[in-house]
């Protein structure tokens, strides 16, 4: 029998003013490898995550955003 939890969750919010990018950390999720994270905001402008590991990522904006950045971070064993 595997060892669980064999998934691990994490999902948070950032309100940003006028970015080009925000830093987000989930540390605390202690993931077991890096993560698939997806972004919702908005506004009809592109939003792309980069520098992804197992405890920070980056994500960016196409142009200049103010809003709220919603995103969950899903790591897998």
């Amino acid at each position: 029998m595997s060892e669980y939890p064999f998934l691990k969750i994490h999902s948070c919010s950032s309100t940003v003013t006028n970015a080009d990018y925000v830093d987000i950390n989930y540390t605390a999720a202690d993931f077991f490898n890096i993560p698939t994270i997806t972004v919702t905001i908005d506004t009809n402008i592109n939003a792309y995550t980069s520098s992804i590991t197992k405890t920070t990522a980056r994500i960016n904006f196409s142009t200049k955003y103010t809003g709220t950045v919603k995103y969950t971070a899903i790591s897998t064993k």
